[in-house]
């Protein structure tokens, strides 16, 4: 195996199917002791061989997840990069796909099975996956230290990639930004982060990074700074100096807490109860799009039924304890209806009333509703107002798993399809890989010049208000036009008053 240089030192990968994995290589020094909650600091060069192959540590994780397998360990210590190529002459000048993981901003990692970038090195691109501080850890808001500290270490990442990325095969002219659900939320910020302008080029929102929810508090600054003062008196800390000497675990404790994470009385949790969040601190993170280069188009998509990773039909997202046949009540739909709608939640209910609709089937849609497809469609919206280039679509392909379990095009449920990492098995069937061909070669041919395009070549059409077309992403893609149903336009309202 051939050894690249970097910026700090050499570094060893592994080989396999004509792949080649450089994986955990540090990109800023560890934000550990005084450096948690600091901005990331540059990495000590070392001394002989970095060992890539193997995967750098995951970041704490706020949630108790000792049956998942990380394929690394967890630490503090968490500022690694992996990077896939076919490649390693520099001047392949390879289109760079830079992938941010979800896991609402508490758990998640770039070493996830699910996120091996093998296949998509094999289309011709230089992946790039990047871990980050979650929870209190990446997002703790304080007059003495600042805040998104999560963010700045995405900018760090970028920042390697545009000073490295050449001697993996990479263009650091030609940089994508891609992620899903707590992912889109990322990118999204970087479009809002000035340090980030110039080091990426196109941009992929998978699922999350919309304008603010039309009815429920959207996390913000003043949501993180309120956690951050409940953070320290959890750990009996006066000071940050004191509660920098807190160990880990107390942090993670501490921070799971004051997630949001856990939902009131007679609700069902969705992603607008999160706390730990990338916010406009006026500093890393502004209102404009400071962070966003006029020539840079952006794809921001959906998939058809989101909310089903979180009311689940057989389970309730962190609350296994509870049946569901007490979860999905006409009462808990009630509750949910009016939590989200808002004003409108009389004529959202109504709208139910008439459907054949289960109590499930419709918390299961105001969610969906509410928490993605209206936003989506207020961002796509601003977006083109300002003159912006921008692909929507909509994933609905529901594979032969996910139609008998129930959980049709859930949250997330493209993301095997875009990296070209569907399970074998009963789950899938051929009509997946030609799903999984047309996903992955829409995003690699956005990489590669700022269009998606079908497998027979055709590009998408880029959204216009006077020509709404967004792609949906199916066993047969095509264009539809971009609208809300009946309850988005009810959501719609509260928007636009």
């Amino acid at each position: 195996m051939s050894i690249i240089d970097t910026d700090h030192g050499p570094v060893r990968g592994s080989e396999e199917g004509g792949v080649r994995r450089y994986a955990g290589i540090p990109y800023a020094a560890p934000p550990v002791g005084p450096l948690r909650w600091a901005r990331p600091q540059p990495v000590e060069p070392w001394s002989g061989v970095h060992d890539g192959t193997r995967f750098g540590n995951t970041a704490i994780q706020s949630i108790d997840t000792k049956m998942v397998d990380f394929r690394s360990e967890v630490s503090e210590d968490c500022l690694y990069l992996n990077v896939w190529t076919t490649a390693t002459d520099t001047d392949a000048r390879q289109p760079v796909m830079f992938w941010i993981h979800g896991g609402g901003f508490l758990n998640g990692t770039s070493s996830a099975s699910a996120y091996d970038g093998a296949a998509l090195a094999r289309a011709g691109v230089t992946v790039v996956s990047v871990n980050y501080r979650l929870g209190a850890f990446g997002f703790f808001n304080h007059g003495e230290t600042g805040t998104n500290f999560a963010l700045q270490d995405w900018v760090a990442g970028l920042e390697w990639v545009r000073a490295n990325i050449r001697n993996f095969g990479g263009d650091p002219d030609n940089v994508l930004i891609f992620g899903q659900s707590a992912g889109a939320a990322a990118v999204r910020a970087l479009l809002h982060a000035p340090s980030a302008r110039g080091l990426f080029h196109r941009a992929v929102i998978m699922s999350a990074g919309y304008e603010p929810y039309a009815a429920v508090e959207t996390p913000d600054f003043e949501r993180t700074r309120r956690a951050s003062v409940g953070l320290l008196e959890r750990l009996g800390a006066a000071t940050v100096a004191e509660a920098r000497k807190a160990t880990a675990e107390q942090v993670r404790a501490a921070s799971l807490q004051e997630s949001g994470i856990f939902p009131p009385e007679g609700q069902l949790h969705t992603p607008a109860n999160l706390v730990w969040y990338p916010t406009v601190d006026g500093l890393t993170m502004v209102d404009d799009f400071a962070g966003w280069a006029d020539d840079v188009p952006v794809m921001i998509g959906v998939t058809a039924d989101e909310a089903r990773l979180f009311m689940q039909p057989n389970a309730v997202y962190a609350h296994p304890e509870v049946d569901v046949a007490d979860a999905y009540t006409p009462e808990v739909l009630a509750n949910m209806v009016r939590r989200l709608a808002g004003e409108q939640g009389d004529a959202v209910l109504a709208v139910y009333a008439e459907s054949d609709l289960s109590p499930y089937e419709a918390i299961a849609d105001i969610t969906s509703e509410a928490v993605w497809f209206e936003p989506a469609k207020a961002s796509i919206d601003r977006f083109a107002t300002v003159g912006r280039t921008v692909y929507p679509y909509r994933f609905t392909r529901v594979s032969p798993g996910n139609r008998a379990s129930g959980m049709l095009a859930y949250h997330s449920a493209e993301v095997p399809y875009v990296f070209g990492n569907l399970a074998e098995g009963a789950d899938y069937d051929d009509a997946d890989l030609d799903v999984s061909r047309a996903a992955q070669g829409a995003w690699v041919s956005f990489a590669r010049d700022g269009r998606p395009s079908r497998p027979d070549g055709t590009a998408w059409a880029a959204y216009r208000p006077e020509s709404p077309l967004g792609e949906v992403i199916d066993a047969v893609s095509m264009p539809a036009t971009v609208e809300l149903s009946q309850v988005g336009a009810l959501l719609a309202r509260l928007r636009h008053g």
